[in-house]
Parts: C-alpha cells; sequence; structure tokens
C-alpha cells in the first residue's frame, strides 16, 4: 500500500502554544490569521495609489467595493446600504478568502507527524529521510494550515455577530418599545404564539448560520483530500473550479442574508402593513380602471 486515506478530524488540531501563555493555536485559528493577512496585503496594494482612472491593483479592488456596495443598496436603498456596508462586505471578502485557501497546495496535507497515531497502530514504518510518510502512516499527519471556516467556533461566532447587529439595528432604528413588540406581544394569543417564534426563529438563524457554512466548505475540503490521493493530479482539475464555485456562493448566501435580515430588523411592521396596504389599494383602483375601461370600449 503506497498510502492510506486521510484521517477526517471535524475538530481543529493545536499545533503549537505562545510562548509564555500556554494559549493553545489551532491550524484554523493560523489559516484565519493568513487570511487576514492575505487581506491586510491585497487592501494595501489597492489602495496606496488614488489614480483618478484606476488600473491594476486599485481597479481591481474598487470593482470588488462598488459591485459589494451596489449589491446592499440594491436590497436596503442608498441611506441603509451605508450602514449595512461594512459588515456585509466584511463577512463576504472574508468568509471567500478563507474559503479560498482549501485549493492552494499544503493546505490539510502539510504538517507536523502524529507520532501518537504511529505508536498506537504497532507498525515498523517510520517517516522516510524523517518528514516524508507512506503506507499504512500515510495519514499519520497533524496538518499546520486548515481552512478557517471548516472550525465551528469561527462559523458560530460569526452568526452570533450577524444576529446580535441585527438585534442592535433594531433597537437603534425602530425603538426599544418597538423592536421588543416583534417577540412580546400581549395584545392577542396569536400575537404572543407569533413573538414566541420570532424568538425560535432567532435562535435557529444562530444554528443555520453557522452549521451551512461549516458543513459545506468542511465536506468540500473532505472531497478534495480524499480524491487528492486517490485520483491525484487529476481530482484537482475536476473538484477546484467547483470548490472555488461553492466557496463564492457560501459567502455570497450568508453576507446575503445577514443584508435581509438587518433590513427585516430595521424595517416597522405597521411600515410594512400600511405600505402593503397602499400598494393593495392602488392595485386595486388600477383593476377597477381597466375594467371600466374595457366595459367602455364593449359598449362602443
Amino acid at each position: 500500500m503506497l498510502w492510506k486515506l486521510p484521517h477526517v478530524d471535524i475538530a481543529p488540531r493545536t499545533i503549537f502554544y505562545i510562548p509564555f501563555t500556554n494559549l493553545p493555536v489551532s491550524n484554523t485559528l493560523l489559516c484565519t490569521w493568513l487570511s487576514i493577512a492575505v487581506l491586510v496585503v491585497l487592501f494595501y496594494l489597492g489602495t496606496r495609489r488614488r489614480d483618478l482612472i484606476p488600473r491594476g491593483a486599485q481597479n481591481f479592488t474598487e470593482w470588488i467595493v462598488e459591485s459589494l456596495r451596489g449589491m446592499v443598496e440594491s436590497v436596503a436603498g442608498k441611506e441603509r446600504g451605508k450602514q449595512f456596508f461594512p459588515l456585509v462586505a466584511t463577512f463576504f471578502i472574508f468568509i471567500f478568502v478563507s474559503n479560498l485557501l482549501d485549493i492552494f497546495p499544503g493546505v490539510d496535507t502539510v504538517g507536523a507527524i502524529d507520532g501518537q497515531a504511529i505508536a498506537a497502530m504497532h507498525t515498523t514504518s517510520r517517516p522516510v529521510l524523517g518528514f516524508l510518510l507512506f503506507g499504512d502512516i500515510s495519514n499519520a499527519i497533524i496538518p499546520w494550515i486548515r481552512p478557517a471556516t471548516t472550525d465551528l467556533n469561527l462559523t458560530f461566532a460569526m452568526a452570533i455577530v450577524s444576529v446580535v447587529t441585527c438585534q442592535v439595528f433594531g433597537f437603534v432604528k425602530l425603538g426599544a418599545k418597538e423592536h421588543l413588540s416583534k417577540y412580546i406581544n400581549f395584545k392577542s394569543p396569536i400575537d404572543f404564539v407569533v413573538g414566541f417564534l420570532e424568538i425560535v426563529s432567532e435562535i435557529a438563524r444562530i444554528i443555520s448560520f453557522s452549521f451551512r457554512l461549516f458543513g459545506n466548505i468542511f465536506a468540500g475540503s473532505t472531497v478534495l483530500a480524499v480524491f487528492a490521493f486517490i485520483l491525484p493530479f487529476l481530482a484537482d482539475i475536476i473538484f477546484i473550479p467547483f470548490e472555488i464555485f461553492v466557496a463564492f456562493v457560501q459567502a455570497l448566501v450568508f453576507s446575503l442574508l445577514t443584508l435581509v435580515f438587518l433590513e427585516i430588523a430595521s424595517t416597522s411592521h405597521e411600515h410594512t402593513e400600511t405600505e402593503s396596504e397602499h400598494k393593495a389599494r392602488e392595485e386595486y383602483e388600477r383593476n377597477k380602471e381597466q375594467e371600466l375601461l374595457a366595459t367602455q370600449v364593449q359598449r362602443s
């Protein structure tokens, strides 16, 4: 046997401890720092020049920012769009870059040798040249870098930030009384039940946000690792473009859902009902005019 299928760990692995603090650093945390470093470098290159006619990195950066801002303003309008844009754009760019790191060589495949795993196998095989693993110990490795979004801790934290920010905007835009009336309303039994369901939906939103992103990226990372061992080189041609597409879609879904929930949280139910009633009345009057016009045409 030349190699074995890689061992899949749901939880991140600790790769070292910060000196003098004894704080563990996992492979997903290291990848998070790497994603932040990549973003700092990219935006530094894109903003160090302020040419009136952008080109190169500046042109690419401005295109990304303008595209994201246009998307946000198309949903929330210009006034709210300016307020929602920083959070939504940050989510999209950070998640996309973190997801995209999964396709680079060395991620999930280069790391430290797991001596405890080799000892538990009771095998005579040893690393070749001290660092190359083959045969029955080929999967005894602790990756140094693992995609940040395959850590449920990170996706759960981002989901909490998203939901809490929605609540903050709700309190700021509507006021405490009107915003809390969405969840605590004793006007009627139906309103009370609806408010209770809203509370449940907020909790479920945190769970769905975190597990959706974690599940899709973790599954993609596992598929790439497994097929890279089964069909080297050929699997990369097939699955890497698909993984790039999934990385983009998941970043877009997370940021768009955050944007929609921000808009819902900062919109009054009374305003929505009044607007819907006004639209319904306009539609009724328009249909009535069309029927009257059709009757006149038939008579003539």
